[in-house]
């Protein structure tokens, strides 16, 4: 059998990352401008790309994996499908009342924060029919009040997709069940989301909202997959189509199109996955990623070799109780755009130049400066070898740009440069300490991750903000999350609620309840696997106080046996002292819903170590001129080649690495060492 490759393309805002591992362990890279009007062709682009480079065939393809943002661009886009819900009847106004909580306390002006825009009014209709909170009937399904229902949504409102979220069906799915069948029957064109299949846990407003961004996005995504198979089939590719899941687990095409709001968070959770196996190559089990692309900032936590996951996150505004990492997205990106407020104060983002029209140094229609432009004004870029050479950078245009916009401010454009840098990083700063402090862990105790093509570039005055001691600058950070794909294990979940006081539960009924688990979902979760090493299966119990309004995730572990109960309720007391920083051991606990992860670990990848070069100074590729008030303000500094950097010989800065997916900039009295893997590690001084 002749040489495969495994290949896995990340979809962001500005470039296409590529990353192509051959089954001899030969690594492959590539970007490619993303085509936001239709990502796949992009996709395509990239795969023509590194087979060209590579000189295989579309038919040598073993494995083809796709992390995407389709369903978040659809989101935030507001291009989803028209959607229509159904409820139990007086239950129709549960989307729009959402919570009391306001992010915004004091302001009398603040817009909605419950998602409407996903299903107005007029399209959500009552179905009599009424189940008690045991799960019992107490009113039955009143079938022609479906049917009626049904037609007024498709007929008279045009609806694509339908989401059915009734009264305790997370305890008893029999009436949703029964609405899909007759909608089907009806009308068969048109897909069915059910709270029961998508969220079978309490609390109404979280279900209904997550399973009406199902149905919202589930045209959207069907047609993007089956427009992406088609491609691939198109130019022979046998691999089967592979998606990221929002929690950092791959699945198969069809089973992202049965869940289409898994994929809320897919670009994101790749990054972190990455950042976990190459701190696991450096020895460093406590990790902060920061990935830095061209529209947003992505920021997640690795804690004892384990990305944090969440039960809940945001997009946008809004609360998706989706399992996925728990990842910070924020507007600050290479193509985030510098402004001036009212006042005349500086600021840089949320809104970006991304793809189109791109930054101004790009010379594609940009004409606001962006973080990349500043980059090049203070000297960090190198405008002819930008994405290796692949695209070249206007800089006359990015000085003009920047020398216009400071004389609004009456700044100089250096003096502007480097402001939009420091307002960026102290954002980021922000960032992580809400993630890591605010939740009990010391950033001092971690390792930062730079990921993104413009990750290494902030890095080093990002971790003397925190007092962050070691960076990792990966071998490929700027395509490092689509690296991440290939090395994610395939995954599935399944939430479901169990109510019980830990005083009257036995560990037979949790066992019970993870075996019925496991019932319903391991011949989906075989198929899934296909040629995975192993299987493994992760327990967990949501569990709070009696009487709080929040839950904590904590690991069930160890046998179902008599002690299992008191090990749960004491992990869960721990859990709550480190991040509330308070626990109260005589206070009842309760269990709320029980969740299940099952996991195949897929074949590990064996990458062909660095060669190395045999200095710094033969990897010298030329001196350059940057603004670095670290070395004094203006200075000439070193410019080293990454790729034939020498292993094991460390360097003091100041200086810059380039390659072709991202630059690294070394600040005064950090020092640089290339560590057996490819991956450099810089130290960090202590500043007081």
């Amino acid at each position: 059998m002749g040489e495969t490759i495994a290949i896995a393309i990340d979809v962001g805002g500005t470039f296409t990352d590529i990353v192509g591992i051959r089954s001899g362990g030969a690594m492959s890279l590539a970007k490619v401008s993303s085509t936001p009007a239709d990502p796949s062709r992009g996709v395509i682009e990239g795969v023509a790309r590194i087979l060209r480079d590579t000189g295989l065939s579309a038919a040598d393809i073993r494995r083809f994996i796709h992390g995407t943002t389709v369903a978040t661009n659809a989101v935030v886009e507001r291009k989803g499908a028209v959607t229509g819900l159904l409820t139990t009847a007086g239950f129709e106004d549960v989307l729009a009342i959402g919570r009391q909580k306001r992010s915004e306390l004091y302001n009398l002006f603040i817009d909605p924060e419950t998602p409407v825009f996903l299903v107005p009014r007029r399209r959500r209709l009552g179905v009599r029919e009424r189940l008690a909170a045991d799960g019992s009937v107490l009113v039955a399904l009143d079938e022609d009040s479906v049917r009626r229902a049904a037609s007024e949504l498709v007929e008279k409102h045009k609806v694509q997709v339908i989401s059915v979220c009734y009264l305790f069906s997370f305890l008893n799915p029999a009436h949703e069940l029964r609405t899909r069948e007759i909608i089907t029957a009806l009308y068969p064109d048109i897909p069915v989301s059910l709270s029961s299949a998508i969220d079978p846990t309490f609390r109404e407003y979280e279900r209904t909202l997550v399973t009406t961004f199902d149905a919202y996005l589930r045209p959207k995504v069907s047609r993007y997959i089956a427009a992406l198979k088609e491609r691939l089939d198109a130019i022979g590719v046998p691999a089967r189509l592979e998606i990221m899941q929002s929690r950092g687990g791959i699945a198969t095409a069809d089973a992202a199109v049965e869940r289409p709001v898994s994929l809320l968070r897919s670009g994101p959770a790749a990054g972190v996955v990455a950042a976990q196996a190459i701190g696991a190559a450096c020895g460093e089990k406590n990790l902060i990623s920061n990935d830095i692309g061209g529209t947003t900032a992505d920021i997640g936590l690795v804690v004892d070799g384990k990305p944090l996951t969440s039960t809940e996150g945001k997009v946008l505004k809004y609360p998706v109780r989706i399992p996925m990492l728990d990842v910070v997205s924020i507007g600050a990106g290479g193509g985030s755009i510098a402004w001036t407020d009212e006042a005349g104060s500086l600021h840089v983002g949320p809104q970006s130049a991304g793809a189109v029209p791109g930054p101004v140094c790009y010379g594609t229609g940009g004409s606001e400066p962006t973080v990349t432009d500043a980059s090049v004004v203070l000297g960090y870029l190198d405008p002819d070898y930008f994405v290796g050479g692949e695209l070249r950078l206007d800089a006359a245009a990015a000085h003009a740009a920047l020398d216009a916009f400071g004389a609004r401010l009456g700044l100089s454009k250096l003096a502007v440069a480097h402001g939009i840098h420091t307002i960026l990083n102290n954002r980021m700063a922000d960032e992580i300490r809400l993630l890591t402090i605010a939740r009990g862990y010391d950033p001092r105790a971690f390792a930062l991750v730079a990921l993104g093509g413009a990750g290494p570039v902030h890095s080093s005055p990002l971790a003397r903000m925190l007092g962050i001691p070691r960076i990792i600058v990966p071998f490929a950070p700027g395509v490092l999350s689509a690296f991440g794909l290939l090395v994610s294990d395939i995954e599935q979940d399944l939430s479901v609620s169990f109510r019980r006081r830990s005083k009257d539960l036995a560990a037979a009924e949790l066992e019970a309840a993870f075996a019925e688990a496991d019932r319903q979902r391991q011949d989906q979760m075989r198929k899934e696997a296909g040629n995975a090493l192993e299987l493994c299966t992760n327990r967990f119990a949501e569990m709070r106080y009696v009487g709080q309004s929040y839950e904590l995730e904590v690991p069930v572990e160890g046998a179902f046996d008599a002690g299992l109960v008191a090990r749960l309720v004491d992990g869960f007391h721990r859990t709550h002292e480190r991040i509330y920083r308070q626990r109260n051991d005589m206070a009842e606990v309760e269990l709320v819903n029980l969740r299940t992860v099952w996991s195949a670990r897929v074949p590990r990848i064996a990458l062909d170590p660095p060669a190395g070069g045999a200095s710094w100074q033969a990897a010298k590729r030329t001196t350059r001129t940057v603004y670095m008030p670290e070395a004094g303000g203006v200075a000439a500094v070193p410019v080293y080649r990454r790729e034939v950097l020498p292993v094991g010989v460390a360097a003091i800065g100041p200086f810059i690495v380039e390659q072709a997916d991202s630059t690294t900039v070394v600040l005064p009295g950090e020092s640089c060492v290339v560590e057996p893997h490819g991956n450099m590690i810089i130290t960090v001084p202590a500043h007081g």
